[in-house]
């Protein structure tokens, strides 16, 4: 998600109360996202729903879409919420229920599924391929909260840099 420029993270906890981030998977990038935490998929889903959001799940049923290209994903609702399940059971079956739209990637080889971080991964690309705009999409104030925070972090792992990172917050330098 770091690497798409998915700001933020919804994660629901295990039900067996584990909830648990692979650093060896993550490298450290979990740490520069806004992650949201429910301790219950009812919990998550009335977030989402009261966020006004739409919910697009994976599911491998027949009722799900293919995604395949753009136009099978357009109209891009304002505000959307892309549901991945774990790779041993996948999608809860409540959110499932909550889900606008289900969606699967289509698959050619003998293999049933892709493991979780490549389907992810294919289906970001796909939706930031279908709308380009979904692409660092969010208000500049929240861009600038968000860099704010992350120059006071890095000050903090630099000793006397606090005032050319807080100034660097203020005036970011280009890309």
């Amino acid at each position: 998600a770091e690497s798409f420029g998915v700001q933020h993270i919804w994660v629901v906890k295990h039900p067996d109360g584990r909830r648990r981030v692979s650093k060896s998977v993550t490298k450290g990038s979990h740490h520069w996202l806004s992650q949201h935490r429910f301790d219950t998929i009812e919990e998550c889903i009335a977030a989402l729903q009261e966020g006004g959001y739409a919910i697009w799940a994976t599911d491998l049923s027949s009722g799900a879409v293919e995604l395949t290209s753009g136009d099978d994903l357009r109209p891009f609702p304002e505000k959307i919420a892309i549901v991945v399940g774990r790779e041993a059971d996948g999608v809860s079956p409540e959110m499932l229920a909550a889900a606008d739209r289900r969606l699967y990637l289509p698959m050619h080889g003998f293999t049933e599924s892709f493991n979780l971080s490549v389907a992810t991964a294919l289906v970001l690309q796909r939706c930031f391929d279908a709308e380009p705009a979904l692409v660092g999409a969010m208000s500049e104030e929240e861009r600038r909260a968000i860099r704010h925070d992350w120059f006071e972090r890095l000050a903090g792992q630099v000793e006397g840099r606090a005032a050319e990172y807080a100034h660097w917050a203020a005036h970011p330098p280009e890309p």
